[in-house]
């Protein structure tokens, strides 16, 4: 089969990653790359050596107009521009991966979805934990009853990123749609909803913003249909790099997963606590990188893992938890 030819839509640092994934697979080939700003162009070809010699454009307009031939997009911009980049491609037939989250607008979320449905493309998000080995432990032992009847779940994620963002697009409201829970925090948004896998009927949620324009600290207590009550907790001012814990309790055993807080790209630890013994998973099958996962998905040879509804269902709960903040704590309704 002929390699995918994919445009690296943004090239700051978060597309770092991805364009060397791609450069090292041998079934993609990096066609394009589409950033406004000659720094960044520059700065990402020293990071991906790979890509020196990659023709360059200033927005998808232009590399549209230019004729490039491209079969798919992996968009790494600013938040609130993914929507329109998303939805351009689909109507020209094209693939996407957008990293998280896909939209802040749960409405553009749907539209999303419907359009990629009638084009007949593949809209994948980044959202990574998906493919990670402790993670899908911890989701096929509470699919497959382990948990017993599940009860409650717990998520909390951290990062010095108050500090590290500080003067980037991802403290501007215009761009960035959000703070820490839009940015970070959706990737655990989205292991809670993943996690549990039944819809979320009500949030009530406090933010502190902690001299930010968005957002930094996140409480929130979301009520899942059948009864399972679930806590977030995002903190965007942490003393150390990295904070990821999860702990999920059923009336059978208990799930509980612990990242390195220095190295928090690494898969982290779980623990199953079961028949009144503790059991540490080894071993645990390696998934597919998320850039393979794709490529599978495209090809009809798997599912897509992470696919709109899943921004979807992120974009909901992160509209009721700062609807909920903006009054007050107020429980309300996901819409």
């Amino acid at each position: 089969m002929s390699r995918l030819k994919v445009a690296v839509v943004g090239c700051g640092g978060a597309a770092t990653g991805h364009a060397l994934a791609l450069a090292n697979l041998a079934d993609f080939e990096i066609v394009a790359l589409v950033d406004p700003s000659e720094r960044n162009l520059a700065s990402f070809r020293t990071r991906v050596p790979a890509v020196a010699d990659v023709p360059a454009y200033d927005d998808v307009e232009a590399m549209y107009d230019a004729g490039v031939e491209v079969e798919a997009l992996t968009v790494v911009t600013p938040h609130t521009l993914h929507h329109p980049i998303v939805l351009g491609a689909i109507k020209r037939n094209l693939h996407v991966l957008c990293e998280k989250p896909l939209t802040c607008d749960p409405a553009h979320a749907r539209e999303i979805e419907s359009a990629a449905a009638t084009a007949g493309v593949t809209v994948m998000v980044r959202y990574q934990r998906r493919f990670d080995p402790a993670y899908r432990y911890m989701r096929e032992v509470i699919a497959s009853g382990g948990l017993g009847e599940l009860r409650s779940i717990m998520v909390s994620v951290g990062q010095r990123w108050l500090t590290n963002t500080k003067g980037t697009w991802r403290q501007d409201p215009a761009l960035s749609g959000g703070g820490m829970l839009m940015d970070s925090g959706s990737h655990l948004a989205d292991m809670l909803l993943w996690l549990v896998g039944k819809p979320v009927e009500t949030v009530s949620a406090l933010v502190d913003n902690a001299g930010s324009p968005v957002d930094i600290n996140t409480a929130a207590t979301v009520s899942f249909a059948g009864g399972v009550q679930g806590q977030l907790h995002v903190v965007g001012d942490l003393a150390t790099t990295w904070m990821e814990n999860v702990a999920v309790s059923g009336t059978n055993g208990l799930l509980r997963y612990e990242a390195d807080p220095q190295h928090p790209w690494r898969t982290g630890r779980v623990v199953h606590y079961r028949d009144g013994e503790l059991v540490q998973p080894v071993n645990l099958p390696e998934p597919p990188e998320i850039h393979e996962a794709l490529l599978a998905t495209i090809r009809g040879e798997a599912v897509n893992e992470a696919p709109p509804a899943a921004g979807i269902a992120v974009a909901e709960l992160s509209e009721a938890i700062y609807r909920s903040a903006g009054q007050g704590g107020a429980r309300v309704s996901v819409r």
